[in-house]
Order: structure tokens, then C-alpha cells, then sequence
């Protein structure tokens, strides 16, 4: 990946980063660069909008005029970061969602290095935390009713039952977090691309109006690097 920045461009200004967290601990523990994070504070089907609206070659162009992305005046947009990762909740009762319209952003953002990769989590990035146990055997069945969703009873739902500690995750929790993400994802269609993890919601969604619990943040330290990723994990399971 080289040695410039990642950019990390996510909904939240609190959840999101407190997963992440910093090189020596969370999830950017498991991943070997530098990086700036960037809280958009809106849904994504917002930032799609104003993506098109402006007419920006490149995502990173977008935040530095729109949002006010520093970066130093000799650097040109596309050359500031070596990847850019977007990281959004799936809200499908948002009023711009529409399945067609989830699907053009995954297929507008599917390369970290051109305009970026965004991850989608279902329902939204407190799927992180939904764990009775670790490991937890009904995690990989683990589905939500859309029928009466909303993200505060989410939110509820999964403080009361999870066996994590939001502040304080362990090295450990989060190789467990990463491997049920990593085999939920595979056990859905084979693999861990965000296409095809998308056509097994949206079938869920339309047969029983239901989605599988799923964080695929979890899933962005094996697309950086899953060598490297997967080794850190089996060392730290061992070492515990």
C-alpha cells in the first residue's frame, strides 16, 4: 500500500472511531499505517447525492472543498492518500434508500485506491458489539426484523445482550470480532466482498423482511492486508 495515509471517511463521529480506534489499540491496531479519519455525520445516501451534484472527479477532491479536508496546498487530491475507505450504516427505512440505489453506491465505491470501498453494516456499525458470547455460537444465524426497526431499539437490543465492553476491547475481542464477521461473511455467498454480501441481504429483505447482523468495518483489516491480518489473529488467540 505504500507509505502514505488511509482515509477513513465514516457516519459517525463517536461509534466509528471508537471501534477503529488508534494503532495501538481497536480495530486500526491490526493494520500497519497511518491514517486520518473523517466523521460525515450523514447517512451515505447523502453523501452520494452531493458526490454526483458536484461533479468531482474523486471523493477525496469532494471533502477537501465540501467538507474542508485539510490537506497541504501542494499535494493534488487524488495523491493525498494511498486508500480511502467508507464506512456507513445500511438504514433502509432512510428515505433516499432504495435497493437499486445501494447497489450503484457499492458499485461506484469497490476500490480503495480509485475512488474508495465502502463497507455497509447491517443494520448499522453497533453490529460490532452484538455478541452474547466470544466466541458466539448464534451469531452466524443472528438476523433483524425490519418490520419494526429503528436504530434506537438496536441500539438497546444489543447493550443489553452483548459480553463486550465498548471502551475497553481487548486484542483479543477483536480477532473474535473479526473471524465471526470473516466466516458469517463466507457462510453467506463464499466470500468477503461487499457485492456479494449485499444480493444475500437484500434476498433476506425481500422473502422475510430481514437482514443478517453483520459488520463488515470488521472485515477491512483482512481487505488491507490478509496475510498479515489473519497472522495477528491466530497469534493472538494463541497467546490467550
Amino acid at each position: 500500500m505504500g507509505t502514505k495515509k488511509i482515509l477513513l471517511v465514516v457516519e459517525g463521529r463517536v461509534e466509528e472511531p471508537r471501534i477503529l480506534g488508534k494503532a495501538t489499540h481497536g480495530l486500526l491496531s491490526f493494520i500497519d499505517a497511518e491514517y486520518e479519519i473523517v466523521a460525515f455525520e450523514n447517512p451515505i445516501y447523502e453523501l452520494y447525492d452531493a458526490f454526483k451534484k458536484g461533479y468531482y472527479d474523486d471523493l477525496v477532491s469532494f471533502l477537501r472543498i465540501e467538507r474542508g479536508l485539510q490537506i497541504a496546498p501542494s499535494i493534488l487530491s487524488k495523491d493525498a492518500f494511498s486508500a480511502v475507505y467508507l464506512v456507513f450504516d445500511f438504514e433502509p427505512h432512510y428515505q433516499k434508500y432504495s435497493d437499486d440505489t445501494i447497489k450503484n453506491l457499492l458499485n461506484t465505491f469497490d476500490n480503495e485506491t480509485e475512488l474508495g470501498k465502502l463497507y455497509i453494516n447491517y443494520p448499522m456499525v453497533e453490529a460490532f458489539y452484538d455478541f452474547e458470547t466470544l466466541p458466539d455460537p448464534l451469531f452466524i444465524d443472528r438476523t433483524i426484523d425490519l418490520a419494526d426497526f429503528s436504530g434506537r431499539k438496536y441500539k438497546k437490543d444489543v447493550n443489553a445482550r452483548t459480553c463486550l465492553k465498548k471502551n475497553s476491547l481487548s486484542k483479543k475481542d477483536i480477532a473474535h470480532i473479526i473471524n465471526a464477521n470473516r466466516d458469517k461473511a463466507k457462510h453467506l455467498c463464499g466470500n468477503t466482498e461487499g457485492t456479494g454480501i449485499l444480493d444475500k441481504q437484500l434476498d433476506i429483505k425481500r422473502s422475510h423482511n430481514r437482514i443478517h447482523v453483520l459488520s463488515t468495518l470488521a472485515l477491512l483489516p483482512i481487505d488491507y492486508n490478509e496475510d498479515a491480518t489473519l497472522d495477528m489473529i491466530r497469534q493472538t488467540l494463541r497467546a490467550n
